[in-house]
């Protein structure tokens, strides 16, 4: 099934913040009905075991967010190697004599115009898979220029009148390719799925058991209520949208002027 990360992600977040503002009033009932039932003596002894799932909830909640955020920073570090990677390919190709270089940097700045294209072209998500999906046809077509790159930095070296530019050139090339399968791996590594439905479980048992503590005052503090359900919901979507840093509203995209510099040199 494909849709819109972000419509994906924001009906994550209207289920956990509509779902913790009715655990919270459910809570409360089950709470003021146990009040009535077994008296006040019957709510002690109960913060403890309150405690340990707000803990455990915390401890969750900082456990996916920092996992969220590391892969972040490794998808904004592997966009500067493949930079560079670029940079050092491209530099490398004044070893070449004409035509031989010209038609090779064509060949790489081709390739770096579909790889920015690719990163800018409309994704989808597939809820099944837990993966963002791309544009096939742009795929395809890098995969075509790189074979061209590949195939065309070979016959140039073979045509120079030593073998340096070749022992230079292709593991130059061979870095940017590799860089770039990283990038694609990088993408696609991501927590169990398990975790998210147990952080949202999680949330809502918290909503549960907040309501329930609220039963042993007289009115609802709408501001604690508010407070719980808002932090809860914004936590839930900064942790995925993080997770898909080219979908959602926290992105990547400003670090692609590395290889938009990149390009610019080509030209």
């Amino acid at each position: 099934m494909l849709m819109s990360f972000l419509s994906f992600d924001a009906i994550t977040v209207l289920v956990m913040f509509l779902g913790s503002l009715t655990l919270i009033e459910l809570g409360r009932r089950m709470g003021k009905k146990h009040l009535d039932e077994e008296g006040r003596i019957a709510m002690s002894g109960l913060g403890a075991v309150e405690g340990a799932v707000f803990a455990l909830i915390g401890l969750l909640i900082a456990f996916t967010l920092s996992g969220a955020l590391q892969r972040y920073d490794d998808l904004r570090t592997l966009i500067v190697e493949e930079a560079n990677a670029l940079r050092v390919a491209n530099d490398r190709l004044d070893m070449l004599d004409e035509p031989d270089r010209g038609q090779v940097r064509a060949h790489l700045k081709s390739y770096l115009e579909a790889r920015l294209s690719l990163y800018k072209e409309n994704m989808t998500f597939s809820i099944v898979d837990n993966m963002s999906v791309y544009d096939p046809d742009q795929l395809t077509k890098i995969a075509e220029i790189r074979k061209k790159l590949w195939d065309s930095a070979v016959a140039a070296g073979a045509r120079a009148p030593t073998t340096v530019p070749s022992s230079l050139i292709l593991p130059a090339l061979n870095e940017v390719f590799s860089v770039a399968g990283e990038r694609a791996g990088a993408n696609e590594r991501h927590p169990p799925r398990i975790i998210y439905l147990m952080l949202l479980g999680l949330g809502l048992t918290g909503s549960l058991l907040a309501g329930f503590g609220m039963a042993a005052g007289r009115q609802r503090s709408f501001l604690h209520i508010a407070a719980f359900t808002t932090a809860m919901s914004l936590a839930l979507f900064i942790i995925t949208d993080m997770e898909y840093p080219r979908q959602g509203l926290i992105t990547t995209t400003h670090f692609d002027r590395f290889l938009e510099k990149v390009l610019e040199e080509m030209k």
